[in-house]
């Protein structure tokens, strides 16, 4: 392996595997239902794995669905803690704007109607402005926990418990050692991304065939992203392994 980041190698790696279309129509499926889908997730984690180890052909068989889905569940539940400060920091201060707005509605009919008038004129004005600046922060955070990702899934894969996930000084020792290649995993993550939204919008503009196709390119769209992301952090896991302070042992666990 080079000491660079083959990121044409990640987009088409998928397409290489004789079985990829019937491994694809399975994971696209799964991805589209809820609680199956951490399946995907633990499928991707296999991928790293298998890649980190050189090991990129074939791709994993779904035979071995039940530890797929499990070791999926951890990170995928992690994924979802760690995102859970953007939603409250973003849909949180509007929906309780939205409360106060409409408690005041009910109760204002009680009250004399400049003092109603003077409270309006005060509440919504710092209601928007915090709410505002809430969903500021929310996005930044965001925006950082999206950097962080691939790092995540790569202390998981390398450790494989749920508490490595939120070890931060891992997650950003494994961005330091090799800043430049972690770039490239990220940006190869964020394009794979633009790449589905854009075939679903392009999709949504067929007539007549948009609401037939839409979910049939949805689902291996995504499954295209899993993979094309999980082989590009499992070879940023294998440099790693050969850095002289990566002290944490690759799990190597029967795939």
């Amino acid at each position: 392996m080079t000491d660079s980041i083959d990121i044409g190698k990640a987009v088409t790696h998928l397409f290489e595997d004789k079985d990829w279309i019937s491994k694809a129509i399975v994971g696209g499926l799964l991805a589209l239902i809820p609680i199956l889908g951490f399946a995907v997730v633990g499928y991707e984690v296999r991928v790293i794995r298998n890649v980190s180890r050189g090991e990129t052909t074939p791709m994993p068989g779904w035979d071995d669905f039940g530890q797929m889905f499990m070791e999926g569940l951890w990170l995928g539940l992690a994924r979802i803690v760690l995102g859970l400060p953007a939603a409250l920091l973003i849909v949180g201060p509007f929906v309780g704007f939205y409360f106060l707005i409409f408690f005041g509605a009910l109760f204002a009919g009680n009250a004399n109607s400049r003092d109603v008038e003077e409270a309006v004129s005060v509440l919504v004005p710092a209601g928007l402005l915090a709410s505002g600046l809430c969903c500021g922060l929310g996005i930044l955070y965001g925006f950082l926990l999206g950097a962080l990702s691939p790092a995540v899934a790569a202390n998981y894969a390398r450790r494989g418990t749920f508490a490595s996930c939120f070890n931060i000084g891992e997650v950003a020792g494994f961005i330091r050692r090799s800043p430049s290649n972690y770039l490239m995993v990220w940006l190869t993550g964020f394009l794979a991304g633009l790449i589905y939204a854009g075939a679903v919008s392009v999709v949504n503009f067929i007539p007549c065939l948009n609401l037939i196709l839409i979910w049939p390119v949805s689902a291996l769209a995504i499954f295209w992203v899993y993979m094309t992301l999980g082989h590009a952090v499992g070879q940023l896991l294998a440099l790693d392994a050969a850095h002289p302070a990566a002290s944490a042992p690759q799990l190597n666990p029967a795939s």
